[in-house]
């Protein structure tokens, strides 16, 4: 794991499109028994798959398969921030997003990992994980391989700014419909209400002038 290999988002804006993350199961899942008890099985056939060896032999702990670290920097002191994540629906998963301080993240990094010696100290940090959510069909042998679970989740991951609760990205929008908004408090409501008065006074008037002429 090398810190410096770890992709950053900087405010106020930052889309880092197309990654991926191996998921995880959930612990309390029948994923990991059913594995164990498939490979039993398969192991005499020599058909064992990966991820069933990383079951049975403890290669990669099936609760913790994979986490995607990012470094956010240059934001403001008192400042608000927004970051989240999208996914295609075809890829069940929950994400998990932390966000820590450095001397925080350093409490979840092995001891020879020092992020001082990398960050200042006022960088922030976070940490991507997926947890595989979609029904389990594993089998063992070539077809383990290709069962969605085993694949990556493939992520979009965006850093905004918020400026009065407003995303940095939607700042415009925003503005426009202020106006908008403005402008029809300000001059259209008025026009449309004098026009509706004149309207009613003419009618009035026609009215009075039909009764005189009875």
């Amino acid at each position: 794991m090398d810190p410096t290999l770890w992709r950053t988002l900087t405010s106020p804006h930052t889309i880092i499109e197309a990654e991926t993350v191996r998921p995880s199961f959930y612990e309390d899942s029948e994923t990991i028994a059913a594995l164990k008890k498939r490979a039993a099985h398969s192991k005499g056939a020599g058909q064992t798959s990966d991820l069933i060896r990383e079951a049975t032999e403890g290669g990669i702990d099936l609760q913790n398969r994979e986490f995607k670290w990012y470094v956010l920097s240059d934001l403001d002191d008192g400042a608000s921030f927004e970051l989240r994540i999208s996914y295609p629906a075809t890829s069940p998963a929950d994400f998990e997003i932390l966000v820590w301080t450095l001397s925080e993240a350093q409490e979840h990094l092995p001891k020879h990992i020092r992020l001082s010696d990398y960050f200042s100290e006022n960088t922030m940090f976070a940490r991507v994980k997926a947890v595989y959510t979609g029904i389990s069909y594993l089998s063992t042998g070539d077809s383990a391989s290709r069962s969605p679970e085993t694949l990556p989740v493939p992520y979009n991951v965006v850093l905004e700014r918020l400026y009065f609760m407003i995303p940095y990205q939607a700042l415009k929008l925003a503005a426009v419909i202020i106006v908008v908004v403005i402008v029809g408090l300000g001059y259209l409501v008025p026009a449309i209400h004098s026009a509706l008065l004149d309207v009613a006074s003419e009618a009035g008037e026609t009215t009075l002038d039909g009764k005189k002429a009875q």
